[in-house]
């Protein structure tokens, strides 16, 4: 069970799904998701598990609840998680803790970032597929590759989510000590998947949008923004990648403006007490003027050589 888990935990991470503040999966979800498979497979081995894993992920039939126990009411005053109450049917992917209380652990997970995790269930799935089929037809592993694990190499490589959409926004978010700039950034980063999900995913032509969940300690603000020295120091960068939709697309130019407005009224604005110097800046970008610093933990070479990757 924990060599699974640890290997499905290094797999998210590498390819941006470990999150689950941002509407992807967290530890607990891993765990859970684990164990069913651990449930439906009790005598498979690690890898024959880790198959079997994407295989019934890549297929489930979301919203359909996952379940290692069915909900049960201890009568102790405390909700518990009920199929047919009208505010459960909205839940995109329901995942049931198996303690009491009863709830749903992956109430964040959103129509825009379930189509992600399933695509990367459907890759992983064809990696490990092709690995189980030679091995099936007796192709002789390299014995080294096989010790040194670089033969699920494959699997963990980092995601390409910095070449793989021709759009990108950033969100800068800013504070004007260190202190400020952690809750406030705190608080911002916890209603992002709000602005992906609620106000840009629904309202706008888009065939996909991402958030990508890991953050750059970086301000790439524009300098007309006239930020201080101790607002760019303290200051964290998430990006989202999207694809415009041209056939719903109406004009030549996407104006998200409105959409940024109303993020900033209804969510941010809740924020207390909202001190000068807190802000959060957004930024658009086309791929190609993507600053340095995504690519230089992901490409040997940097951003030349993520540039050569996203031509091939």
């Amino acid at each position: 069970f924990l060599t699974v888990v640890r290997l499905v935990r290094k797999w998210a991470k590498a390819r941006g799904l470990y999150s689950n503040k941002l509407g992807y999966w967290g530890g607990v979800n891993i765990n859970i998701a684990v164990a069913l498979v651990l449930q439906l497979y009790p005598n498979a081995c690690p890898a024959s598990l880790l198959r079997k894993f994407f295989l019934v992920f890549k297929s489930w039939r979301w919203p359909n609840p996952v379940m290692l126990t069915k909900p049960h009411d201890a009568e102790l005053g405390l909700p518990v998680w009920n199929a047919f109450q009208a505010a459960t049917m909205r839940q995109v992917a329901p995942m049931i803790t198996p303690a009491y209380p009863a709830m749903n652990s992956t109430l964040s997970v959103s129509r825009q970032t379930l189509q992600i995790l399933h695509e990367e269930f459907a890759r992983g799935h064809n990696v490990v597929d092709k690995l189980y089929k030679d091995w099936q037809k007796g192709d002789v592993l390299d014995k080294e590759k096989v010790e040194s694990g670089e033969m699920w190499k494959e699997l963990f490589e980092p995601s390409d989510f910095f070449i793989s959409y021709p759009h990108y926004l950033s969100m800068c978010i800013v504070g004007p000590t260190q202190s400020d700039a952690q809750s406030w950034a705190g608080f911002v980063v916890s209603r992002l998947r709000k602005l992906v999900s609620d106000q840009l995913g629904r309202s706008l032509p888009l065939k996909k949008i991402q958030l990508w969940p890991k953050e750059f300690s970086a301000c790439v603000a524009e300098r007309s923004a006239l930020l201080t020295h101790a607002q760019r120091a303290n200051s964290i960068t998430y990006f989202i990648g999207f694809r415009v939709d041209a056939l719903r697309m109406r004009g030549s130019e996407l104006d998200i403006e409105r959409q940024l407005q109303n993020f900033s009224r209804f969510e941010l604005s809740r924020f207390h007490p909202l001190i000068p110097g807190m802000d959060v800046l957004p930024k658009t970008f086309g791929v190609k003027e993507l600053p340095k610093i995504c690519f230089e933990d992901v490409y040997e070479g940097g951003k030349v050589a993520a540039m050569k990757r996203r031509r091939m």
